[in-house]
Protein backbone atom coordinates (compact mmCIF):
# COMPACT_ATOMS: atom_id res chain seq x y z
CA UNK A 1 0.00 0.00 0.00
CA UNK A 2 2.87 2.63 0.04
CA UNK A 3 2.23 4.17 -3.46
CA UNK A 4 -1.24 5.49 -1.96
CA UNK A 5 -2.52 7.03 1.30
CA UNK A 6 -6.37 6.30 2.75
CA UNK A 7 -8.04 8.76 4.76
CA UNK A 8 -9.55 7.39 8.38
CA UNK A 9 -12.75 6.85 7.22
CA UNK A 10 -11.74 4.62 4.48
CA UNK A 11 -8.81 3.15 6.45
CA UNK A 12 -11.62 2.43 9.01
CA UNK A 13 -14.08 0.69 7.05
CA UNK A 14 -10.95 -1.83 4.89
CA UNK A 15 -8.92 -2.25 8.13
CA UNK A 16 -9.73 -5.83 8.07
CA UNK A 17 -8.80 -6.86 4.74
CA UNK A 18 -5.30 -8.11 3.51
CA UNK A 19 -4.76 -5.91 0.24
CA UNK A 20 -3.32 -7.29 -3.14
CA UNK A 21 -2.60 -5.75 -6.25
CA UNK A 22 -4.46 -6.32 -9.00
CA UNK A 23 -2.14 -6.38 -12.09
CA UNK A 24 -4.79 -7.10 -14.74
CA UNK A 25 -5.96 -4.78 -17.35
CA UNK A 26 -4.19 -1.66 -19.28
CA UNK A 27 -6.03 0.92 -17.35
CA UNK A 28 -4.02 3.75 -15.29
CA UNK A 29 -6.54 3.16 -12.45
CA UNK A 30 -4.83 1.14 -9.51
CA UNK A 31 -7.06 -1.33 -8.59
CA UNK A 32 -6.33 -3.73 -5.46
CA UNK A 33 -8.16 -7.12 -4.20
CA UNK A 34 -9.23 -6.61 -0.62
CA UNK A 35 -9.93 -9.78 1.38
CA UNK A 36 -11.76 -10.24 4.03
CA UNK A 37 -13.34 -13.13 6.12
CA UNK A 38 -16.37 -13.25 5.17
CA UNK A 39 -16.27 -11.17 1.77
CA UNK A 40 -14.05 -9.79 -0.87
CA UNK A 41 -13.75 -6.23 -1.31
CA UNK A 42 -11.96 -4.27 -5.06
CA UNK A 43 -10.83 -0.68 -4.54
CA UNK A 44 -10.46 1.31 -7.49
CA UNK A 45 -8.20 4.51 -7.46
CA UNK A 46 -7.15 7.09 -10.15
CA UNK A 47 -5.62 10.16 -9.82
CA UNK A 48 -6.44 14.04 -10.82
CA UNK A 49 -5.00 13.68 -14.35
CA UNK A 50 -8.12 12.06 -14.94
CA UNK A 51 -10.59 13.58 -13.32
CA UNK A 52 -13.62 14.06 -16.07
CA UNK A 53 -12.40 10.97 -17.98
CA UNK A 54 -13.60 8.04 -18.95
CA UNK A 55 -10.92 6.47 -16.20
CA UNK A 56 -12.22 8.52 -13.41
CA UNK A 57 -14.06 6.08 -10.91
CA UNK A 58 -16.08 8.81 -9.69
CA UNK A 59 -17.97 8.24 -13.21
CA UNK A 60 -17.53 4.42 -12.73
CA UNK A 61 -19.19 5.16 -9.12
CA UNK A 62 -22.24 7.23 -11.12
CA UNK A 63 -22.55 4.80 -13.53
CA UNK A 64 -22.93 1.79 -11.62
CA UNK A 65 -25.53 3.17 -9.32
CA UNK A 66 -27.49 4.51 -12.55
CA UNK A 67 -27.50 0.35 -13.75
CA UNK A 68 -28.22 -0.84 -10.16
CA UNK A 69 -31.51 -2.93 -10.61
CA UNK A 70 -30.76 -3.13 -14.39
CA UNK A 71 -27.93 -5.07 -15.43
CA UNK A 72 -25.07 -7.26 -12.74
CA UNK A 73 -22.49 -4.91 -11.97
CA UNK A 74 -20.57 -4.45 -8.33
CA UNK A 75 -22.02 -2.55 -5.31
CA UNK A 76 -21.03 0.45 -4.31
CA UNK A 77 -19.73 0.45 -1.14
CA UNK A 78 -17.66 3.42 -0.46
CA UNK A 79 -16.77 6.53 -2.55
CA UNK A 80 -14.82 9.66 -1.73
CA UNK A 81 -11.64 11.94 -3.57
CA UNK A 82 -8.83 12.07 -1.05
CA UNK A 83 -6.15 14.65 -1.77
CA UNK A 84 -5.93 14.45 -5.28
CA UNK A 85 -6.94 10.89 -5.37
CA UNK A 86 -10.71 9.28 -5.90
CA UNK A 87 -10.97 5.89 -4.22
CA UNK A 88 -13.98 3.47 -5.20
CA UNK A 89 -14.99 0.58 -2.93
CA UNK A 90 -17.18 -2.04 -4.97
CA UNK A 91 -18.38 -5.21 -3.76
CA UNK A 92 -16.88 -8.71 -5.82
CA UNK A 93 -18.84 -10.12 -8.01
CA UNK A 94 -19.70 -13.81 -8.58
CA UNK A 95 -17.79 -16.05 -11.06
CA UNK A 96 -14.51 -15.70 -12.94
CA UNK A 97 -13.74 -13.33 -15.84
CA UNK A 98 -14.47 -14.68 -19.77
CA UNK A 99 -11.25 -15.48 -19.95
CA UNK A 100 -10.51 -17.96 -16.96
CA UNK A 101 -13.60 -19.49 -17.90
CA UNK A 102 -12.81 -19.59 -21.19
CA UNK A 103 -8.75 -21.29 -20.69
CA UNK A 104 -10.94 -23.95 -18.27
CA UNK A 105 -13.74 -24.86 -20.44
CA UNK A 106 -12.04 -24.22 -24.38
CA UNK A 107 -15.19 -24.22 -25.87
CA UNK A 108 -15.20 -21.61 -28.62
CA UNK A 109 -18.74 -21.90 -29.27
CA UNK A 110 -20.24 -21.74 -26.20
CA UNK A 111 -18.08 -18.35 -25.53
CA UNK A 112 -19.31 -16.83 -28.46
CA UNK A 113 -22.62 -17.12 -27.41
CA UNK A 114 -21.67 -15.64 -23.99
CA UNK A 115 -20.14 -12.40 -26.44
CA UNK A 116 -23.60 -12.40 -27.79
CA UNK A 117 -25.93 -12.61 -25.20
CA UNK A 118 -24.20 -9.92 -23.44
CA UNK A 119 -24.53 -7.38 -26.29
CA UNK A 120 -28.43 -8.25 -26.06
CA UNK A 121 -28.54 -8.24 -22.36
CA UNK A 122 -26.81 -4.66 -22.68
CA UNK A 123 -28.54 -3.37 -25.83
CA UNK A 124 -31.85 -4.25 -23.66
CA UNK A 125 -31.04 -1.49 -21.01
CA UNK A 126 -33.40 1.73 -21.89
CA UNK A 127 -31.62 4.82 -21.93
CA UNK A 128 -33.13 7.96 -20.86
CA UNK A 129 -32.05 9.24 -17.81
CA UNK A 130 -28.85 7.47 -18.79
CA UNK A 131 -25.67 9.79 -17.38
CA UNK A 132 -23.21 9.78 -19.94
CA UNK A 133 -22.87 9.51 -23.56
CA UNK A 134 -19.81 7.77 -24.47
CA UNK A 135 -20.39 9.09 -28.26
CA UNK A 136 -18.07 9.16 -30.93
CA UNK A 137 -17.08 13.05 -30.24
CA UNK A 138 -17.30 12.37 -26.78
CA UNK A 139 -14.04 9.63 -27.47
CA UNK A 140 -12.43 11.96 -29.60
CA UNK A 141 -12.98 15.34 -27.06
CA UNK A 142 -11.23 13.11 -24.49
CA UNK A 143 -8.94 11.46 -27.11
CA UNK A 144 -7.09 14.84 -27.91
CA UNK A 145 -6.65 15.66 -23.81
CA UNK A 146 -5.24 12.53 -23.43
CA UNK A 147 -3.03 12.98 -26.46
CA UNK A 148 -2.15 16.89 -25.30
CA UNK A 149 -1.55 15.42 -21.68
CA UNK A 150 0.74 12.66 -22.81
CA UNK A 151 -1.84 10.19 -21.18
CA UNK A 152 -2.63 8.28 -24.67
CA UNK A 153 -1.23 4.65 -25.55
CA UNK A 154 0.68 5.77 -28.23
CA UNK A 155 2.92 3.05 -28.34
CA UNK A 156 1.88 1.49 -31.72
CA UNK A 157 3.53 -1.90 -30.26
CA UNK A 158 0.83 -2.45 -28.71
CA UNK A 159 -1.98 -2.02 -31.17
CA UNK A 160 -3.25 -4.32 -33.37
CA UNK A 161 -1.20 -6.15 -35.66
CA UNK A 162 -3.54 -5.34 -38.95
CA UNK A 163 -3.53 -1.23 -37.88
CA UNK A 164 -2.61 0.43 -40.94
CA UNK A 165 -1.23 3.35 -38.66
CA UNK A 166 2.01 3.77 -36.74
CA UNK A 167 1.50 7.44 -36.02
CA UNK A 168 -0.78 8.38 -33.28
CA UNK A 169 -0.97 11.69 -35.24
CA UNK A 170 -2.07 10.12 -37.94
CA UNK A 171 -4.40 7.36 -36.23
CA UNK A 172 -5.99 10.59 -34.84
CA UNK A 173 -6.86 12.52 -37.64
CA UNK A 174 -7.82 9.84 -39.49
CA UNK A 175 -10.68 8.71 -36.67
CA UNK A 176 -11.33 12.45 -36.83
CA UNK A 177 -12.67 12.64 -40.63
CA UNK A 178 -14.03 9.38 -41.10
CA UNK A 179 -16.61 9.41 -38.68
CA UNK A 180 -19.33 7.28 -39.43
CA UNK A 181 -23.01 7.67 -38.30
CA UNK A 182 -24.28 6.54 -34.87
CA UNK A 183 -26.94 4.86 -33.73
CA UNK A 184 -26.99 5.50 -29.80
CA UNK A 185 -27.85 2.65 -27.72
CA UNK A 186 -26.84 1.29 -24.59
CA UNK A 187 -23.10 0.19 -24.15
CA UNK A 188 -20.37 -1.04 -21.83
CA UNK A 189 -17.79 0.70 -23.62
CA UNK A 190 -15.20 -1.34 -23.34
CA UNK A 191 -16.61 -4.84 -23.70
CA UNK A 192 -14.23 -8.02 -23.58
CA UNK A 193 -13.46 -11.27 -21.78
CA UNK A 194 -11.84 -9.65 -19.02
CA UNK A 195 -14.93 -7.08 -18.22
CA UNK A 196 -17.46 -9.32 -18.77
CA UNK A 197 -18.10 -12.29 -15.77
CA UNK A 198 -19.31 -16.13 -15.90
CA UNK A 199 -20.56 -18.33 -13.45
CA UNK A 200 -22.37 -21.76 -14.04
CA UNK A 201 -22.45 -20.99 -18.01
CA UNK A 202 -24.34 -17.54 -17.34
CA UNK A 203 -23.23 -13.73 -17.53
CA UNK A 204 -23.08 -13.32 -13.59
CA UNK A 205 -21.95 -9.75 -14.13
CA UNK A 206 -19.97 -6.94 -16.06
CA UNK A 207 -17.07 -4.49 -14.47
CA UNK A 208 -14.88 -1.55 -15.46
CA UNK A 209 -17.92 0.72 -16.44
CA UNK A 210 -16.31 4.03 -16.70
CA UNK A 211 -16.81 3.99 -20.35
CA UNK A 212 -20.28 2.99 -19.92
CA UNK A 213 -23.33 4.73 -21.35
CA UNK A 214 -25.02 6.01 -24.87
CA UNK A 215 -23.31 5.28 -27.62
CA UNK A 216 -23.29 3.41 -31.35
CA UNK A 217 -24.97 0.03 -31.26
CA UNK A 218 -22.23 -1.22 -32.89
CA UNK A 219 -19.16 -0.43 -30.18
CA UNK A 220 -19.54 -3.28 -27.90
CA UNK A 221 -20.31 -5.97 -31.12
CA UNK A 222 -16.43 -4.34 -32.49
CA UNK A 223 -14.84 -5.63 -29.34
CA UNK A 224 -16.12 -8.68 -29.04
CA UNK A 225 -15.26 -9.20 -32.80
CA UNK A 226 -11.49 -8.19 -31.04
CA UNK A 227 -12.06 -10.34 -28.49
CA UNK A 228 -13.03 -13.85 -30.35
CA UNK A 229 -9.93 -12.96 -32.77
CA UNK A 230 -7.35 -13.13 -29.76
CA UNK A 231 -9.08 -15.85 -28.42
CA UNK A 232 -10.17 -18.12 -31.00
CA UNK A 233 -8.03 -17.01 -34.31
CA UNK A 234 -8.66 -15.80 -37.60
CA UNK A 235 -10.65 -18.11 -38.38
CA UNK A 236 -14.26 -16.87 -39.78
CA UNK A 237 -16.42 -19.83 -38.66
CA UNK A 238 -16.95 -18.32 -34.65
CA UNK A 239 -17.29 -14.75 -36.28
CA UNK A 240 -20.05 -15.67 -38.12
CA UNK A 241 -21.66 -17.72 -36.17
CA UNK A 242 -21.60 -14.57 -33.51
CA UNK A 243 -23.66 -12.83 -35.76
CA UNK A 244 -25.87 -15.80 -36.37
CA UNK A 245 -26.57 -15.82 -32.49
CA UNK A 246 -27.42 -11.69 -32.80
CA UNK A 247 -28.84 -12.60 -35.95
CA UNK A 248 -27.33 -9.64 -37.77
CA UNK A 249 -24.84 -9.05 -40.67
CA UNK A 250 -21.79 -7.24 -39.93
CA UNK A 251 -21.07 -3.95 -40.31
CA UNK A 252 -17.34 -4.37 -41.29
CA UNK A 253 -16.72 -0.17 -41.66
CA UNK A 254 -18.10 0.45 -38.16
CA UNK A 255 -16.44 -2.32 -36.68
CA UNK A 256 -12.93 -1.72 -37.79
CA UNK A 257 -13.61 1.98 -37.28
CA UNK A 258 -14.34 1.53 -33.03
CA UNK A 259 -11.42 -0.88 -33.09
CA UNK A 260 -9.02 2.07 -34.32
CA UNK A 261 -10.66 4.46 -31.59
CA UNK A 262 -9.67 1.94 -29.24
CA UNK A 263 -6.31 2.02 -30.09
CA UNK A 264 -5.23 4.98 -28.58
CA UNK A 265 -7.14 4.71 -24.84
Amino acid sequence: MSDFRLSKELSKITREYRFAKDTEGMSPARVYKLTGRNQNLYLKMSDGRYHGTTYDVEREKDMMLWLKGKLPVPEVIYFEQYEDTKFLLMSELKGVPGYEDYKEHREPKRMVKVYAEAIKLLQSISTPGCPFSNDIDNRLDELDYLLRHQLADVNSANWEDDTPFRDPNELFAFLQTHKPNEELIFSHGDLGDSNLFISNSQISGFIDLGRSGKADQWLDIAFCVRSIQHDMGPNREYLDLFFNFLEIEPNWDKIKYYILLDELF
